[in-house]
């Protein structure tokens, strides 16, 4: 082997290891710098101090229509960041899956089941609570707009990930 072929295969490998320790570092600083840029998911704080993780509660029974409620929460940095809500039915079909493919429908002109299970759970992430979510009666307030179905099965759902989550 002649010099040039040995310092050429040298600086390669550098180049190589540049590039590699280069994009380790990228990788290193671009969550918390994503985080930074992107600012708190909300400024409410939850009622109680909560663990992270993730809690999620499904109803013992299925409801009148054969669906069974799933809800899920993420809790980081003591904050709810995420939130799902769902139902599934006997052969585990997704009720927000349903209503996106035209298979659930509630009206013919509102919202579908999907979207109004979202804002709920928007609602929760905004205020990190479920006072003003409903009335008595179980259906939203004004504080959340076009949503018409019953909220009770997200709120015993919800209150149940909060039980997981509190810390004691």
């Amino acid at each position: 082997m002649n010099k040039n072929t040995i310092s050429s295969n040298a600086r390669s490998l550098i180049g190589i290891a540049v590039m590699a320790v280069l994009s380790l570092a990228v990788i290193a600083v671009s969550d918390p710098l994503y985080k930074a840029l992107r600012g708190p998911v909300t400024t409410a704080s939850p009622e109680a101090p909560l663990a992270d993780g993730i809690y999620t509660y499904e109803a013992p029974e299925p409801d009148s229509n054969g669906f069974r409620d799933r809800t899920t929460l993420t809790v980081s940095d003591g904050i709810i960041v995420s939130c799902v809500w769902d139902s599934f039915d006997i052969d585990g079909k997704s009720k927000q899956k349903l209503s996106m493919e035209g298979q659930y429908i509630m009206t013919p002109d509102g919202p579908v089941w999907k979207a109004q299970s979202d804002s709920v759970c928007r609602y929760l992430i905004e205020h990190q609570r479920l006072a003003g979510l409903a009335g008595d009666d179980g259906y939203t307030t004004d504080a959340v707009a076009s949503v018409s179905i019953n909220v009770y099965p997200f709120i015993n759902g919800v209150e149940e990930c909060l039980r997981q989550a509190e810390i004691k």
